[in-house]
């Protein structure tokens, strides 16, 4: 199976599904953002403060050159910046959760939003969104609507990995 890969914006829900689809699949899952902070023994917030964004850009870019490389067979939940790079489609089919801004906001819990570095603004956080669109479009294999039941999404993904 080629890799499965989930792009969208922050709280689109690219974990959750991730993680239903490694379930069904028998795959395994890696959620780039909670691999990069366990790497980095801190939080995504703590290594946005300390260092800045763009130093967590590298650690996203070093991830998607160890990624073509060596990950096969898996569900890889990316973080909402990653499609910045082009090399996204090098790893596998790639597919975006496309959502609502207002949905996002109302699937998210107080400390899940406080957690996230750049929804600190929301109305900044709400340009980056609209900004992120079309980069999300051109990124992906399929463009899959997130605004329905997990289990539809789910179901959604695997009709075309089959």
């Amino acid at each position: 199976m080629k890799n499965i890969v989930l792009i969208g914006f922050m709280g689109s829900g690219k974990t959750t599904i991730g993680a239903h689809l490694a379930k069904y699949t028998g795959s395994y899952l890696i959620d780039t953002d909670m691999l990069i902070a366990t790497q980095n023994s801190q939080s995504i917030k703590s290594i946005f403060e300390n260092y800045g964004e763009e130093y967590f850009r590298k650690l996203e870019a070093h991830f998607i050159e160890w990624a073509q490389k060596s990950i096969q067979n898996a569900i890889i939940a990316t973080g909402g910046g990653m499609p910045i790079y082009n090399q996204v489609k090098n790893m596998g089919k790639v597919f975006y959760l496309k959502i609502d801004f207002e949905a996002i906001q109302k699937r998210l819990t107080q400390a899940e939003l406080a957690s996230r570095p750049l929804f600190s603004n929301v109305q900044k956080t709400y340009e980056l969104y609209k900004c992120r669109q079309d980069l999300y479009a051109q990124s992906a294999d399929i463009v899959i609507e997130a605004n329905q039941p997990i289990d539809k999404i789910v179901l959604e993904i695997l009709k075309h990995t089959l």
